[in-house]
């Protein structure tokens, strides 16, 4: 039989490092106080500038939906639109028709004064007559807003 020596330290055996060794690690570099009070300011800006956004009144009056559409014929569709009016604000609505290919065939605009009594949960139903250039599939609203708004 042949002799084995094992040997008691692994490590000298391995390569492995002893326990109280610690790998070289560069310092830390730490902010500068400039830079530092740079961060911080930009992200109160950024806070700033999304609580604005989040908080601020909504350009276009929401909840303005179809309730219904009459094609009458070639030169005629009756649509009906419910719109939850504003209390101090007016607003206008697009209301148009078109044909099976989604084309513009009609076209208005309606008028819905504000409403100092207005209830939020209570839309006003106003009906329009569009004139057509053609027999039109459906008449919807296309968009709303507020009749004081710069933008339109």
């Amino acid at each position: 039989m042949c002799d084995v020596t094992v040997a008691s330290d692994l490590s000298s055996r391995y390569g492995g490092r002893t326990p109280r060794e610690r790998p070289d690690r560069p310092e830390r570099r730490r902010m500068s106080r400039p830079a530092l009070l740079g961060t911080v300011v930009a992200l109160a800006a950024a806070v700033g500038v999304a609580a604005w956004y989040g908080l601020a009144p909504n350009p276009t009056p929401d909840g303005t939906a179809t309730v219904s559409y009459d094609v009458v014929d070639s030169t005629l569709t009756r649509t009906t639109i419910a719109v939850y009016p504003d209390e101090s604000r007016d607003i206008v609505c697009a209301v148009r028709a078109v044909n099976d290919q989604e084309a513009t065939v009609g076209f208005t605009e309606v008028d819905i004064p504000a409403d100092p009594a207005a209830d939020a949960s209570t839309p006003v139903i106003v009906s329009t007559d569009i004139s057509t250039t053609q027999r039109a599939a459906s008449g919807h609203f296309e968009s709303c807003w507020y009749a004081d708004d710069p933008r339109f």
